[in-house]
């Protein structure tokens, strides 16, 4: 029987993740605890590691608080935890960054039963399901050819981490010494690569990475 950690800063999404394992998955698998903030989470974990991982991306704490930053934390501290994403989160490209850092699943809360269920008879079958679960998740990640290989060039990384810097095309394309069109090409390659349709999206993106 696989042990559970439940982390959600929510009590009604907390109780309803424990009720779920108690009531349909009390033969696969047992809670070996809960958490309502990151510094509980962590805490948990260095106490004992689990079989598998739920967690809120986004929750308080004086450690971590920004969700992606725990995820990849995460995952490096503790590689071989299996770790299911469940989150409001709508930006595709966070969570193709964190399907592409190892987590099992990123699942939306609005399809928390449906997708939950299906993740965890899976796992309970043995069967491997990283990278195929997206946010707003019913399509299979694997038939999104670009959701799990982004493969952002090294003059596409400039760009953006000069954007992030606060620096608008024109000044990027003065300081790579490239023309105004080859960066907007650019920024535009590397927004498709990364299934961001607006500047907004792309801002929202380059908040939440390191570059």
């Amino acid at each position: 029987m696989k042990t559970v950690l439940i982390a959600d800063d929510h009590p009604v999404y907390l109780l309803g993740l424990k009720s779920l394992l108690e009531t349909q998955f009390a033969r696969d698998y047992t809670l070996s605890g809960t958490a309502s903030n990151v510094d509980e989470l962590l805490a948990s974990l260095k106490n004992a590691q689990p079989d598998l991982l739920l967690t809120d991306l986004t929750m308080p704490g004086t450690q971590h608080s920004d969700g992606l930053h725990l995820i990849q934390f995460l995952r490096r501290t503790y590689p071989s935890l299996p770790i299911i994403v469940i989150s409001v989160l709508s930006n595709q490209a966070i969570a193709n960054l964190m399907l592409n850092s190892g987590v099992v699943a990123v699942i939306n809360k609005q399809s928390l039963s449906t997708e939950l269920n299906a993740c965890l008879k899976a796992l309970a079958l043995g069967q491997s399901l990283t990278r195929t679960r997206k946010t707003q998740g019913l399509k299979n990640l694997a038939d999104d050819s670009h959701a799990h290989n982004v493969s952002i060039s090294p003059k596409e990384t400039e760009v953006l981490r000069l954007m992030k810097q606060g620096q608008t095309v024109n000044q990027v394309a003065q300081i790579l010494h490239r023309s105004k069109q080859t960066i907007s090409g650019q920024k535009k390659s590397a927004m498709h690569k990364l299934g961001l349709t607006t500047d907004a999206d792309l801002y929202e993106y380059l908040l939440k990475i390191e570059l």
